[in-house]
């Protein structure tokens, strides 16, 4: 018996392939953070670091120097790659990035169900991620946060 190869082609939409993609980093990111805080909590600060100096070499390849370059940057990747909705504004002295609809946190929401303490953390945690991306680039950072709002707002 001849087995016939059959080469699989692009057949999703993009915003099915983004909702995957989402998906797919979450369960990804979520089980290697839970995984290594519950059995190596030191090891979770040394993944959370790596998983930073990678975005910044990143962030630094694009050419990214001004927060309005930062900003732009971020929204464009979490928007292309994940289906994020962000607006952003500024200049080369301040800017900020509103999520109107964070792909990844909805990804994450509905692959773990977690109790009020866990998202209290994955908050604080996700403020202290994006203080530390400021600092890699000499910038201050405003984080607005509350239930139904997520802004961040760099500045030199």
């Amino acid at each position: 018996m001849t087995l016939t190869a059959t080469k699989v082609t692009t057949k999703w939409e993009t915003k099915r392939t983004q909702e995957k993609a989402a998906e797919m980093f979450a369960t990804i990111y979520g089980s290697a953070n839970e995984a290594i805080a519950k059995h190596a909590p030191k090891a979770k600060e040394e993944f959370e670091t790596l998983v930073r100096q990678h975005r910044v070499e990143y962030l630094k390849k694009v050419g990214v120097k001004t927060p309005l370059e930062l900003v732009k940057a971020l929204a464009e990747v979490e928007h292309n790659v994940f289906g994020s909705e962000i607006e952003i504004a500024g200049d080369d002295n301040k800017a900020s990035m509103k999520y109107l609809n964070c792909a990844m946190w909805n990804a994450t929401q509905k692959l773990f169900k977690f109790t009020p303490e866990q998202e209290k953390e994955m908050g604080e945690s996700c403020q202290h991620s994006q203080k530390l991306l400021a600092k890699e680039f000499g910038f201050n950072v405003e984080i607005k946060m509350d239930k139904d709002n997520f802004e961040v707002i760099y500045t030199k």
